[in-house]
């Protein structure tokens, strides 16, 4: 078993207990070599099969794509920045960042030469774009109604975005952010996409066009097939052409044990799996003569949030809060449906998150569970008795693993109506939408690795500040989307000042106080409950000799990890041995 180095979030609720988005700490970086490293013997040609977790949603803004479907997309697409072996930010498709000293401007210089897959340039004009179209930018030359998407809330903090020259883009924040490159990064999620897929947005969902080592060849929600990219800017060291394989086939094999067959019986080469998988996981550790195994560490930090301001939410009330918060036994559930393969620690983070403490976090006690359902009874008055609903995605493994939660709930004395089941793209889009979240809760969160560039906007009341400068916030999809990201929907302001208070604190060792100091509050509240820290899996079959996983260098020659948060394996230094 080969264990390598990654950090985070999906944002996306896929699994009980995955949570997806973001990444790590930052702040001047650069990089300045522009090659890989060559695995010994590495050989070009050759295709390889992969058996994803869901199905493919699409391609543009408005998409948000977790597990396996992202790294299916990440073969496409690349990001302005990445992370190295060790967990750090390191320049991508741009070259360095550089912020003003109190970080609230960043100026962010590109590599040059590199080109879209359909030979378009990528350039300061074509970031821009992409970052307007992202934020939710109605005023930007060609915004349509059909980019509008969480990215509206996420990039709240942005004022403007500017072309210095054409290699060289300049932010400038509302606020100073000592994270922002865990923004830039999002968890794999800021890709850049080319001028003419962005031009039609018709087809913006299904004709993606990237910078990365393939190309679409054929797409439909089960299957996506990339080919390799002819205008790829990578070489290895040797100056070979990346990528050396030929072409991928993504292929969506929901239910896990069809997904840990198919690698075990060599029928695919590689299948990606989440810590929610792990029955079959620990039945393919066992199996080592025929399966390689790649995992991430347990990075991504689980929380459920309460839905506060919901309408009819119980969850209005800290009661029926810290009731939900204290009926679930986690470490139990962590050894009976995780089988010990996730992480349970006390707080929403981990301890290398600056926002980690234990302070306020409350921990599984029924006795106490039984005495704070008593009292949202009481505070619910005629709407009682406290009754909740959860959801699940369509796999057995997903919709057993909730039932599972809902049962010690239960023993609490908290009702349920019937479980929510849909694919996990239409989950994705009930709860991040304009207007708030569908659901009760939101079952796990984007809060991944070291850096909370991107967590941040999921704990704040409101995306855009009373005094915000975007000229997002007054639009409509300023409006709109102003508690989309804001997952627990409650209203406390509170929150909002000491995460601020954090975010714009330039001494190190002060802002990470300070993210403590609202982590505490957050959970002490009830609108924050920790759960379970996950990570993801990667299996090969041993008879398709695939070679030269987390082998390959970034840019600025640091070794890639093997497995990356939620997307899966870096495709483009493998080859077939």
């Amino acid at each position: 078993m080969k264990e390598m180095a990654t950090a985070n979030r999906s944002r996306r609720a896929k699994r009980l207990g995955l949570a997806v988005a973001i990444a790590l700490t930052g702040t001047l970086v650069s990089g300045t070599a522009t090659h890989a490293r060559s695995p010994q013997k590495a050989k070009s040609g050759g295709e390889i099969n992969v058996a994803i977790d869901g199905q493919l949603a699409g391609f543009c803004f408005s998409t948000a794509l977790a597990g396996g479907t992202l790294g299916a997309s990440r073969t496409i697409y690349e990001s302005l920045v990445e992370r190295s072996s060790n967990g750090k930010f390191v320049p991508y498709l741009a070259e360095s960042f550089t912020p003003s000293a109190d970080n609230k401007v960043w100026d962010i210089a590109l590599r040059s030469g590199i080109k879209y897959s359909n030979g378009e340039a990528f350039d300061a004009t074509n970031v821009k774009q992409n970052i307007e179209m992202g934020r939710g930018n109605m005023y930007a030359a060609g915004f349509n109604a059909k980019y509008a998407s969480t990215g509206v809330g996420v990039n709240a903090n942005i004022v403007t975005i500017d072309v210095i020259d054409p290699l060289k883009v300049r932010v400038t924040l509302d606020r100073g952010d000592n994270e922002f490159l865990g923004l830039m990064y999002r968890a794999g999620r800021y890709v850049m996409r080319a001028p003419a897929q962005i031009a039609d947005p018709n087809t913006c969902q299904t004709n993606p066009i990237g910078t990365g080592p393939f190309m679409k060849q054929s797409y439909s929600p089960d299957e996506l097939v990339v080919v390799r990219n002819p205008n790829y800017w990578r070489k290895d060291a040797a100056g070979v052409q990346l990528p050396y394989l030929d072409k991928i086939t993504f292929i969506n094999v929901k239910e896990a044990s069809q997904r840990a067959a198919a690698v075990r019986k060599q029928t695919v080469d590689v299948g990606f799996f989440v810590t929610g998988d792990a029955t079959f996981i620990k039945d393919l550790q066992k199996r080592k003569s025929v399966v390689t195994e790649y995992k991430s560490p347990q990075n991504q930090w689980g929380q459920w949030m309460p839905n506060v301001n919901k309408a009819g939410s119980p969850f209005k009330y800290q009661n029926c809060r810290l009731a939900a918060a204290f009926s679930v036994d986690w470490v139990l559930y962590n050894k009976v449906r995780f089988k010990g393969l996730g992480l349970v620690n006390g707080s929403i983070v981990g301890k290398e998150n600056a926002l980690y403490t234990k302070n306020g976090a409350p921990s599984y006690d029924l006795a106490k569970a039984k005495e704070f359902v008593g009292k949202c009874n009481t505070d619910l008055g005629a709407a009682a008795p406290f009754k909740v609903t959860l959801y699940a995605d369509t796999s057995s493994q997903s919709q057993n693993n909730v039932k599972f939660v809902q049962g010690m709930m239960e023993k609490a004395g908290i009702q349920f109506n019937s479980l929510y089941i849909a694919e996990a793209a239409v989950l994705i889009s009930k709860i991040y939408k304009g207007g708030g979240n569908d659901f009760d809760f939101a079952e796990g969160t984007p809060a991944e690795g070291v850096s909370i560039g991107y967590v941040i906007p999921f704990f704040l009341s409101k995306a855009f500040s009373a005094t915000s400068k975007s000229p997002v916030a007054p639009t409509p999809y300023g409006k709109g989307y102003n508690t989309v990201i804001a997952l627990g929907n409650h209203s406390d302001t509170t929150v909002d000042d000491k995460i601020y208070a954090a975010q714009a604190e330039p001494n190190p060792v002060l802002a990470k106080t300070k993210y403590a100091e609202a982590s505490a509050y957050l959970m002490s509240q009830g609108y924050t409950i920790p759960t379970i820290h996950v990570g993801m899996f990667v299996f090969t079959n041993n008879k398709s000799k695939l070679k030269g996983v987390g082998k390959l260098l970034n840019p600025d020659g640091k070794t890639y990890p093997g497995v990356a948060e939620t997307k899966g394996l870096d495709y483009t230094g493998i080859y077939k041995g």
